[in-house]
């Protein structure tokens, strides 16, 4: 089985509560991960996994109440690019809230899916093939 990949499109909110959840210095990737549940509720909570790949600069919060994530304009992408003595062309800033450009993930390629694994589970979105079951619907991809 074969889970399909398509192109999602920004700005995009997610409800959840989101925290990092795994980083992969060597593979240059970084996963937030979103519980959404009703927790007085005794069923599983669904689960959001956010990946961004091809990482060079992260600037995040220990936790986030819904992701907003959007593309950074030209601008700010270049001021801070002046900020940090950074060139990060081939390169997108994401931000990921809308209350200010401070917490932001520059990569290549951002992959955001609902995930059928017990919350503890590493992430399907790490797989090359993730397991049939393991990914509710579609896989979105920015980038």
């Amino acid at each position: 089985m074969t889970v399909e990949v398509v192109r999602g499109s920004l700005p995009s909110a997610l409800k959840g509560r989101f925290k990092p959840w795994s980083i992969d210095a060597g593979h240059s990737k970084v996963l937030l991960r979103g519980f959404l549940a009703d927790f007085e509720s005794e069923d599983l909570p669904r689960i959001f996994d956010v990946l961004f790949q091809d990482v060079s600069r992260i600037s995040i919060a220990d936790r986030y109440e819904g992701l907003h994530l959007a593309v950074a304009e030209k601008s700010v992408m270049s001021l801070e690019e002046s900020r940090v003595g950074a060139d990060w062309s081939g390169s997108k800033m994401f931000i990921l809230s809308r209350l200010g450009d401070c917490d932001y993930i520059v990569a290549g390629f951002l992959f955001w899916a609902e995930v059928a694994v017990r919350a503890n589970s590493p992430s399907p979105l790490f797989e090359e093939s993730p397991a049939p079951g393991s990914i509710v619907g579609k896989i979105f991809k920015v980038g």
